[in-house]
Formats: C-alpha cells, sequence, structure tokens
C-alpha cells in the first residue's frame, strides 16, 4: 500500500482521466493558465528575496542554477536528444542575448509593481514584428502598422515619460523585452534543427553559465531561507516554462494568445496580496491597450500565414 486512501486515488485518476479527454486547445489554456501563475509567482519570490538583501544579479544566477536542477531528470532520461547539437552558435549567441533580458527583468521586478511589469510585457510581439520588418524583410503593411502605433501608445500611457510617476524599472522592463524578441527569433531559427527540449536544456546551461559574471560582482553569501525561496524560483520558473512550451506545441500560438492577459490578472491578484501594491487606471488602460494591439497582430500574422498555405496548396494541386 503506498498510504493513498481509495477515495483520494479514485479522485486522481477521474482528474488525471479528465484532464487526458479534454481536446487541444482548452488543455493549451489550462497549460497557458498554469504557466502564467508560475511566472507571476517567481516574479513575487524575487521581489521578496530582492528585499531581503539580495541582488537582483545575484538571484538570476541562482534561479538559473536551481532551474538546471529542476531539470535534472529531463536531461538523465534524455541525454542524447538533450544535450547533442551541431549549432552550438547559436545557443550562445541565444545564451547571450537571454541572459541580458533576464538580468533586466530580475532587476525591473525588484524595483517596479508587478502588474506594471507584465502589462509592459505584452509589447514582447510589437518588438518581433519590427525584428522580423527588418531581419527577414517582411512587409509592414498599413494595419499592422496601426496595431504598432497604438501598443506604443499603451506602451506610454504606462511609462509615462516625463511625469513625476515615471519609473526607471518599466524602461528597463522594455529594454529586456526587446531583448527576449531578439532571443525569440534566434529561438525561430534554432527550431529548425533542435527539439524543445535541447533547446530548453542548453539555454539552461548558459544562463548558468553567463549570469554568474554579473553575480560575482554584487555577490552576498545567502542564507538558509533565502537560498530556499531561489531554489523556488528555479522550480516556478522551469514548470512555467515547460508548461508553456507545452501549451505552444499542442496548438497556434494565435489561438491561446488571447488567453495570455492572464498573466496580468495573476501579477495585479499577487502584487496586491504581498505587497499591497495596486495598479493605476492608466496601467489597467494601458495593459488593455496594448494587449488588444498585439493580438491583433498575433491573428493577422496567423491569417496571413494560412493564406500563404492555401495558395501554394493551389499551386501544387495538379490542374483537373
Amino acid at each position: 500500500m503506498d498510504g493513498q486512501s481509495p477515495a483520494r486515488a479514485g479522485f486522481a485518476d477521474r482528474a488525471q482521466a479528465f484532464v487526458r479527454d479534454l481536446p487541444p486547445l482548452p488543455r493549451a489554456v489550462c497549460l497557458m493558465i498554469f504557466a502564467a501563475l508560475m511566472f507571476q509567482s517567481m516574479n513575487a519570490v524575487i521581489r521578496h528575496v530582492a528585499h531581503s538583501g539580495i541582488h537582483p544579479f545575484e538571484v538570476a544566477f541562482f534561479r538559473n542554477i536551481f532551474g538546471l536542477v529542476a531539470l535534472a531528470p529531463l536531461i538523465l532520461r534524455n541525454w542524447t536528444d538533450a544535450v547533442r547539437t551541431n549549432r552550438f552558435h547559436l545557443h550562445l549567441l541565444r545564451g547571450v542575448v537571454n541572459v541580458v533580458s533576464m538580468l533586466c527583468f530580475f532587476y525591473s521586478v525588484s524595483v517596479t509593481p508587478l502588474a506594471d511589469v507584465a502589462s509592459l510585457g505584452f509589447t514582447l510581439p510589437l518588438f518581433v514584428t519590427v525584428y522580423a520588418a527588418i531581419l527577414l524583410k517582411e512587409r509592414l503593411r498599413a494595419r499592422r502598422l496601426i496595431a504598432l502605433a497604438i501598443g506604443i501608445v499603451g506602451a506610454l500611457m504606462i511609462v509615462r515619460p516625463g511625469s513625476e510617476d515615471m519609473n526607471q524599472g518599466t524602461l528597463i522592463v522594455l529594454f529586456g523585452t526587446a531583448a527576449w524578441g531578439a532571443a525569440l527569433m534566434i529561438i525561430k531559427v534554432q527550431s529548425r534543427t533542435e527539439s524543445p527540449l535541447n533547446i530548453t536544456v542548453w539555454s539552461s546551461i548558459m544562463l548558468a553559465l553567463l549570469s554568474a559574471i554579473p553575480a560575482f560582482f554584487v555577490w552576498r553569501w545567502p542564507d538558509a531561507t533565502q537560498l530556499l525561496w531561489m531554489g523556488l524560483t528555479g522550480v516556478l520558473g522551469t514548470a512555467g516554462t515547460l508548461a508553456m512550451a507545452q501549451a505552444l506545441r499542442m496548438t497556434d500560438a494565435s489561438a491561446i494568445m488571447p488567453f495570455d492577459f492572464v498573466k496580468f490578472i495573476w501579477a495585479a491578484l499577487i502584487g496586491y496580496l504581498a505587497f499591497g501594491e495596486l495598479p493605476d487606471a492608466w496601467v489597467w488602460i494601458g495593459g488593455v491597450v496594448i494587449f488588444c494591439s498585439t493580438v491583433y497582430l498575433t491573428l493577422r500574422e496567423a491569417h496571413l500565414a494560412r493564406e500563404g498555405r492555401l495558395r501554394r496548396d493551389r499551386d501544387i494541386l495538379p490542374e483537373a
């Protein structure tokens, strides 16, 4: 006997069966909601540890170390797929860009309300669209330019440059988001030849190694309690990353993009309960404006991609 009551075991079995029987889209939505909760909980822990006297750069280092430890079982079970690569230079490049993004986020989380960080994180598709236009020579038609302009207006509502309420942390969030957008462009190239596990593992290795450099200059030995909290950041971050990756594998990003707004809800709720933060009206309005513009961009891109596939299929099919 494993000590589990029959009633409890039966409930667990029914719950697992219920999740397995869900169609792909609802399962992906549940995973995205779970991932958002994990990431926002991680941000709250980062804020707590930073306020206890550990620099955010050191917190980032320990988050990466503990995240690598959390991945160890997967690495050991799938050693060959996890570490074998012919694109080491891309892993290194992505690691450099990713660590810049992470350090920006960790620092900004320590000095900026969680809801502000979450709402400005919605600007990510805006940066990706600009990068695609510059690097991939994708055309920016009128609708996409209008959506970009609307998203920028939403960001300005939150940042409020020149006002007394301006927080330098919001600018750092935007810079970190821009860096993360560049990392996603590299991931897009990597995904052509590397598996999601391979990308995740090498990302964890690179982040652990590279984040050790800035952590060295602000190092302070943590006590046992701080170590436990930082270990929790690794578990939460890894769980969120794996859940999000699985959700994106199960369905198109455009299908679950509207549910990404839940991370702002989690951030506002956790920020209020843990730190007494209450987002002002401009943060709510700006967050909604940015989110709507990015959802439109995502859905528009998906529509254009479907049209492109249909045109290619018509060209390939033989005439009757």
